[in-house]
C-alpha cells in the first residue's frame, strides 16, 4: 500500500489562508468582542450626526476617564469650546454620554444592549456620586442636569 508523504498530510490539515481585505475593527475596552462588533456595525450603518465610526469607543473612554478621575472631590463637567465639531464635542463629558445613550437606544442585539447598559449603569452611579445636581429646571436628560463650570478644550 502506498504511503502519503508528510508534506501532503500537512497540506490537508492547514486551514485556508484568510482572504480578509478589511482588517477587523479595534476592540472597545470594557466591552466583549461580540458587543464591540455590534457597535461597529451600528456605527457603519447609522447616518446620524452622533454615531460616526469610532464615536462610541471615544465616548466610553471619555466618560470612564471623567468618572474615574483620581481623588474624592466633586467633579464639574465643562462645556466644549467647539461643540459642533465631532472631535471637540467629546471634550464635554455630557456630549460623550449623549453618544452612549444614542448607541444604547439603537443597538439591536439584546445581549449587546444589556452589556452596554450594565457598563453604563456602573459609570452613571459614580457620575451621580461625584457631581452635584443643578436645581435649575432643565428639560434635557439627567446627566445634563448637573452643576458645571467653564469651558474645556483648546
Amino acid at each position: 500500500m502506498p504511503r502519503n508523504r508528510p508534506g501532503a498530510l500537512r497540506a490537508r490539515r492547514l486551514p485556508a489562508p484568510h482572504s480578509r481585505k478589511v482588517p477587523p475593527p479595534p476592540r472597545i475596552p470594557g466591552l466583549s468582542l461580540r458587543t464591540g462588533l455590534a457597535v461597529h456595525r451600528l456605527e457603519d450603518e447609522d447616518d446620524g450626526p452622533l454615531l460616526l465610526p469610532g464615536a462610541t469607543a471615544s465616548a466610553l473612554h471619555r466618560y470612564r476617564t471623567f468618572v474615574t478621575t483620581p481623588g474624592r472631590g466633586v467633579l464639574y463637567p465643562r462645556t466644549s469650546v467647539c461643540p459642533a465639531c465631532p472631535g471637540c464635542g467629546m471634550d464635554d463629558v455630557r456630549h460623550a454620554r449623549d453618544v452612549l445613550a444614542e448607541t444604547l437606544r439603537l443597538l439591536t442585539p439584546r445581549g449587546a444592549r444589556t452589556e452596554l447598559a450594565r457598563t453604563l449603569n456602573e459609570l452613571d452611579r459614580t457620575y451621580r456620586l461625584r457631581t452635584l445636581p443643578d436645581p435649575r429646571p432643565n428639560p434635557r436628560p439627567w446627566w445634563h442636569r448637573r452643576l458645571s463650570e467653564g469651558a474645556e478644550g483648546w
